[in-house]
């Protein structure tokens, strides 16, 4: 049975991080063109040349994510995956910081029922909508996203490097709107 429960960096004083993995075959590619009344942008799905393979290591509770909320979720006293969530009082959102679900783990409902929990969350913070960043390079993470509901609401093609457009891996930002949140 999976559990949720939420933890707190003063259990973990040499820190929490967490390795993430993924495989990307396919990413989206941003086409830019500037018109004399404004500009077209769009992003279409292409495939890479070969698979692309990221391997990230994350400090769970990093300084900028203060005051942030970290919840785990477990299977028979396992440890199955991790969301961070921070309330942003300034527009009224919550931030998805990190969302990680161990690879032996995947495609089991765990991460869809992290997101479930985040969206009861911003419920009763009664927040306009979550949002978070992934990459343009990271195809899965994207579907899984729009398969819970989240929607493509802005870009930025340089936010990790003057290059990221060249390798191919934009920040992509997605959100999410929550009912009844006055």
């Amino acid at each position: 049975m999976l559990t949720i429960r939420r933890i707190y960096q003063k259990n973990y004083p040499k820190g929490k991080q967490v390795y993430y993995q993924y495989t990307s075959e396919k990413y989206y590619e941003i086409h830019m063109e500037t018109s004399h009344n404004g500009w077209n942008i769009s992003l279409t799905e292409e495939v890479f040349e070969a698979p692309v393979k990221k391997n990230l290591k994350e400090e769970i509770f990093d300084p900028y994510k203060e005051g942030s909320e970290v919840y785990v979720s477990e299977m028979n006293g396992e440890e199955t995956g991790i969301i961070v969530i921070q309330y942003m009082k300034w527009n009224n959102t919550l931030l998805i910081h990190d969302l990680y679900v161990d690879k032996q783990f995947k495609r089991k409902g765990i991460g869809s029922t992290l997101i479930k929990m985040a969206q009861k969350r911003a419920r009763e913070l009664r927040v306009r909508m979550i949002v978070l960043e992934t990459q343009s390079s990271n195809f899965p993470a994207i579907q899984f996203y729009l398969k819970n509901g989240f929607q493509l609401i802005g870009f930025n093609v340089n936010s990790y490097s003057n290059e990221d457009i060249k390798k191919k891996e934009i920040r992509i930002e997605m959100g999410c709107l929550i009912e009844n949140h006055k």
